[in-house]
């Protein structure tokens, strides 16, 4: 039996989870994967073991993150159709450009890295549905 379920896990990182494009060098963005916590390093644990990447321990938090592609290439198949909502618009924008990434450039990962960016501004401003 698992203590961690897929269904749980799955929910956890629609709460916690960012799925994002990073900077790592002057013409260079790759993807990323991030989960944090202040405590729970259990979770963490855990979650890095099913997910194939490592903990990190910061000074007041604690981390599961890659950029690695192999990593990241896991990450997508384990998260295939499995979220709903925003994060999954989130997640499916990240995993398409993940494989359209080669043919794409430089140029089209700094639109899909602001396009993100766009969306999670809107997710993340509280007063939008109010309008």
């Amino acid at each position: 039996m698992s203590v961690m379920t897929k269904s749980w896990l799955i929910g956890f990182t629609e709460a916690e989870g960012s799925f994002y494009i990073v900077k790592k060098g002057p013409l260079r963005l790759v993807h990323a994967f991030e989960i944090t916590q202040k405590r729970d390093k259990i979770i963490l644990e855990a979650i890095a073991l099913i997910l194939g990447i490592k903990v990190t321990t910061k000074k007041t938090y604690m981390t599961v993150v890659t950029t690695n592609s192999k990593s990241i290439e896991n990450i997508i198949s384990y998260y295939f159709k499995t979220m709903k909502g925003m994060k999954a618009l989130e997640y499916r924008i990240w995993a398409r450009s993940f494989n359209k990434k080669a043919s794409g450039g430089f140029e089209y990962m700094t639109k899909i890295q602001n396009l993100m960016r766009n969306i999670r501004s809107i997710r993340l401003d509280k007063n939008f549905t109010k309008k």
